[in-house]
């Protein structure tokens, strides 16, 4: 069971760092090609290389006819509507304040646990997601102001309570189905209902750059494909409120970067910020009683 535990930390680690990356990405492809477009191509990638991997490993493919209007449900709120949305947003405002949106998770999820699957709040959760929310916040420096778009910031909040919403009701289907499986459908899923956008957006494919080409690549196969893998691995290790802890790594992230790419480097406030979300992960993953 421990040794479950720390994989399930270690999966997330990873998500966390990936994800932390993809924001970059998204608005490196957003310059060409429309936000529903680039969610159906990167899942559409994904979703013919987890076939091969379904078929290759000769994993059990079906899924039982009483959860399969929750697999369906499941694909519309995690992919067809989350990641849409939250390409448009992240083009209307600075990758760090998505990241500061999507901060903003583990509250949302550790009340719909509480309402939905009757999780109990504990005062050692509560304490990790204050902390971890507040150092999220503190290390884009969102207290200075990120400028963007209005309209950018509404929608960057509803793609992430779709996301909270995805995550919690996908736990029991975790407990049932193989990863690889639960990909396979919701994937599929998610690409059909998007796939209109490749006529109804104003996209320019032969303008796409080897980056931009690489980029794609690097979404469908690593941030869609290997880390839905990683965080439904997750989720039954560690729960859903701590997997969302997790992902307030990716500011950390996304300042690392800013120093990298544009040489923006942080302030003591960020460096507060980076301490505080350290330990409020830290707080919710690691078991402190003594040992008799």
């Amino acid at each position: 069971m421990k040794n479950q535990k720390i994989l399930g930390i270690i999966s997330m680690a990873l998500v966390a760092l990936f994800w932390g990356l993809s924001f970059y990405s998204i608005q490196e492809i957003g310059t060409t090609i429309g936000p529903f477009t680039l969610a159906t191509a990167r899942f559409g990638i994904a979703t013919l290389a987890f076939i091969v991997i379904l078929f290759a490993s000769k994993q059990d493919k079906k899924i039982a006819k009483e959860d399969r209007k929750k697999v369906f449900i499941n694909a519309l709120i995690g992919i067809a509507i989350y990641y849409p949305l939250s390409m448009y947003a992240i083009n209307l405002i600075p990758a760090s304040a998505g990241s500061v949106l999507s901060a903003i998770q583990p509250i949302i999820i550790i009340i719909l646990e509480a309402v939905v699957i009757k999780v109990a709040i504990t005062k050692k959760n509560a304490i990790a997601v204050i902390l971890s929310v507040v150092g999220a916040l503190l290390t884009v420096g969102v207290i200075d102001g990120q400028g963007g778009s209005f309209v950018g910031y509404i929608l960057m909040f509803i793609s992430t309570c779709m996301w909270c919403g995805y995550t919690v009701l996908q736990q029991p289907l975790n407990e049932k189905y193989s990863p690889i499986t639960l990909n396979v459908y919701q994937f599929a899923i998610g690409t059909l209902v998007m796939s209109p956008s490749f006529f109804l957006e104003n996209n320019n494919w032969s303008a796409m750059t080897g980056v931009q080409w690489f980029n794609l690549v690097y979404l469908a196969l690593v941030c869609s494909g290997l880390c839905f893998v990683l965080y439904n691995f997750a989720l039954p290790r560690i729960g859903a409120t701590t997997s969302s802890l997790f992902l307030n790594a990716g500011p950390i992230i996304t300042a690392v970067l800013g120093v990298v790419l544009y040489g923006t480097y942080p302030t003591l406030t960020n460096g507060i910020g980076i301490l505080l979300t350290v330990v409020g992960v830290t707080l919710a993953t690691v078991d402190f009683k003594k040992k008799s």
